[in-house]
């Protein structure tokens, strides 16, 4: 590519979702230690970025739901961090559709950070080593590094472990939430004065047999502490069908998986005309998340 071009590029930020959850101790400074499957989803907000050499700084614009606009957001971070650390020096102009809502879970900050470092990178350093940008996607947050693959793996550590996961969901499924948002901090706090990691806090599954295991959500109880919507939602999806439920991270979003999707379709659709915010998706393999880039070059407005 002419490093001296206009070169835009756009990608999905894709939802995530945790299929489990386990909490595996904690360490000294506090940071919890967990396993999860996580997996990506075909539903998310997307990113519109341009480098411009004949420009300098970051510019963000966010449209759709409210969020800021400043260094407040990871995605006006990302840029930032991957220009310092590159020394590369170029305008970036950025406009961010967010889809998500905030505080449910589905990792809508994550995935825009991480998607902010993949199409920097794209855009102007191809060549760039994978490791560095898991090193920088961390120090934005401990879900971004799962992004940068865009994947479904089995995250361990603190998030920076990854591992491919060979075997996902292959049903449709539906994705709820009800908001007010959930503090993550706020959800680790009740889960540590609770101590309650293997008990549930709703009288339905957190998750039923699903390919071959018991799994679990450790976040789960005390989330439905805090917000007891979250059982109520779980309870809409089964009874427009959904055959396994489960809450995603540490909420209070949730999800439920269905045999066909036009019967996705209808809970989603219903469970939005009741005032929910609900999306049918599917999960993502990482050559469908691939194929929504799209980089192109044009000539330098010289401004």
């Amino acid at each position: 590519m002419n490093q001296d071009s206009v070169r835009a590029g756009c990608c999905l930020c894709p939802a995530k979702i945790n299929l489990d959850l386990e909490i595996l101790g904690r360490r000294a400074d506090g940071y919890h230690l967990l396993r999860s499957d996580m997996v990506p989803l075909s539903v998310g907000d997307r990113l519109e970025l341009t480098v411009d050499p004949a420009r300098t700084g970051v510019e963000l614009e966010v449209t759709g739901r409210e969020a800021p606009s400043g260094p407040d957001n990871l995605v006006w971070r990302a840029a930032s961090l991957f220009l310092e650390r590159t020394g590369i020096s170029t305008g970036v102009r950025m406009r961010l559709t967010k889809e998500l809502p905030s505080g449910a879970g589905l990792g809508g900050g994550s995935s825009d950070a991480a998607a902010t470092l993949r199409l920097l990178a794209a855009l102007l350093q191809p060549e760039i080593e994978r490791d560095r940008l898991l090193a920088w996607a961390l120090e934005l947050g401990a879900d971004v590094p799962f992004f940068i693959d865009g994947r479904p793996a089995t995250i361990a550590g603190i998030g920076e472990q990854l591992t491919p996961l060979q075997d996902w969901p292959k049903q449709p499924l539906v994705v709820a939430f009800r908001g007010p948002g959930l503090a993550t901090a706020e959800v680790y706090r009740r889960f540590d004065a609770s101590l309650t990691s293997t008990q549930s806090a709703s009288s339905i599954p957190v998750f039923p047999r699903f390919l071959g295991g018991k799994r679990r959500n450790d976040l789960e109880s005390a989330a439905c502490q805090i917000d007891p919507a979250i059982n109520s939602l779980k309870e809409c999806l089964l009874s427009h069908g959904a055959c396994e439920v489960g809450m995603s991270g540490s909420g209070s979003a949730v999800f439920g998986f269905f045999a066909e999707s036009e019967e996705a379709q209808r809970c989603s659709t219903r469970m939005s005309e009741n005032g929910d915010w609900a999306r049918t998706c599917e999960i993502l393999g990482e050559s469908r998340l691939i194929e929504t880039w799209s980089v192109e070059s044009q000539p330098s407005s010289g401004r």
